[in-house]
């Protein structure tokens, strides 16, 4: 494999956790988040997660996922947050590829659960930078 090849391989990282790191440079990372309105009756609380989870999945590698209830405490609402990579290009088509994984993510959970404010940020010399 030539050294520039990685960049056209699909967003799903090897198994072994080698990605584009392996090549100098380390795969964006995303996060996306959306508030959960409530569930579909007789769903498990864990659904929605699993569904986001599911759904970004699909065509991206899965860094990390959970459920925010910190909200909760100021009377907001519980977050599902997915965080994933997305394959090295350039930052604009990395961010629009990021915005479609959103999307998915948003419907994944549309299936099981009402939500609301879809927020996806791109993590940046150690912070986390929403995008319009």
């Amino acid at each position: 494999m030539r050294a520039d090849e990685h960049r056209r391989q699909p967003c799903r990282a090897r198994a072994d956790g080698v990605g584009a790191a392996g090549y100098g440079r380390a795969m964006p990372s995303f996060r996306a988040s959306v508030a959960i309105t409530g569930l579909r009756p007789g769903l498990d609380p864990r659904a929605a997660q699993r569904a986001a989870t599911v759904a970004v999945a699909e065509s991206c590698h899965v860094e990390d996922a959970f459920v925010d209830v910190e909200p909760l405490r100021s009377g907001g609402l519980p977050r599902i947050t997915v965080r994933f990579v997305v394959p090295w290009t350039n930052d604009v088509t990395e961010d629009d590829a990021a915005r479609q994984v959103g999307k998915r993510l948003a419907a994944g959970v549309g299936h099981v659960a009402g939500w609301r404010d879809l927020r996806v940020f791109r993590r940046a010399k150690g912070r986390w930078l929403l995008l319009e």
